[in-house]
């Protein structure tokens, strides 16, 4: 498992990494054989106690014995030694594997994106609320809609639109968010029929678009690469489509209150 998530450049940087720790990061080893690297190898395989991917690009923290270490995926940089690995979005400082509990989990509001103030449009008005960004175009996405309507007493969707799918996904996004009659755009976006839309205008100052620009900030952000992404009422998020959103919902509930 472990060869898999660092990959084997990642392992060979690392065993240099441990035999130096503690040492003056000034100091430099003397190259080794092929022979001595691989025997590195094979010991730390052997010491590496627990390894957690982090919800960042190409960056785990691994735990081989009382030390602990960050290291990209292709073993190009570790950082070792006293480091203070700050997670801003949760508060807390993370020192070891088993304070990364939790770290996956997003609460938007509590990091500053407010979704109604994004390119949003709202089904439901229950008192739950999950943050879904789609592209108008997405057939999953639309797959995920056409479950929410019945929904709708008990959560409350808030449907981001981001253009991922190109040009046309970017006129129609405009179309929706531009529309006076946001009840049409809704209509529109869950029958995937975006004909009946008025023509957009191409004035300046007809159609305040910072909300969609912020949307696509967040996205970047929120390393969102991909549609449907789901920001459940747990905090944890969901990637892709499903088949029963109601029994992901249920299954939300029930890890919330199990404290996962």
């Amino acid at each position: 498992m472990v060869k898999k998530l660092l990959g084997v450049s990642a392992l060979l940087t690392l065993s240099g990494v441990i035999q130096a720790a503690g040492q003056d990061s000034s100091q430099l080893e003397t190259r080794k054989t092929d022979t001595e690297m691989t025997a590195e190898v094979k010991d730390v395989m052997r010491s590496v106690d627990e390894v957690k991917r982090l919800p960042v690009t190409g960056l785990s923290m691994v735990k081989a014995g009382d030390k602990t270490f960050l290291i990209t995926d292709n073993g190009h940089f570790v950082v070792a030694g006293n480091f203070k690995l700050v997670d801003m979005w949760q508060g807390k400082i993370i020192g070891s594997v088993a304070d990364t509990k939790g770290i996956e989990k997003v609460d938007l509001r509590k990091i500053g994106f407010n979704p109604d103030e994004l390119s949003t449009l709202t089904i439901g008005k229950g008192k739950k609320e999950v943050t879904i960004f789609v592209d108008p175009q997405c057939n999953y996405c639309h797959e995920l809609i056409a479950q929410l309507e019945p929904l709708g007493n008990e959560y409350a969707f808030k449907l981001v639109l981001i253009p991922v799918l190109g040009k046309e996904s970017s006129e129609i996004s405009k179309k929706l968010i531009c529309n006076k009659d946001k009840e049409q755009s809704l209509k529109a976006l869950i029958a995937k029929d975006y004909s009946t839309l008025p023509a957009l205008v191409r004035e300046e100052g007809s159609c305040d678009l910072k909300p969609l620009q912020k949307a696509v900030v967040a996205t970047k952000l929120l390393d969102i690469q991909g549609v449907p992404f789901v920001f459940l009422p747990s905090k944890n998020t969901f990637k892709g489509g499903v088949k029963s959103f109601k029994t992901l919902l249920e299954k939300d509930l029930e890890d919330e209150l199990n404290g996962k």
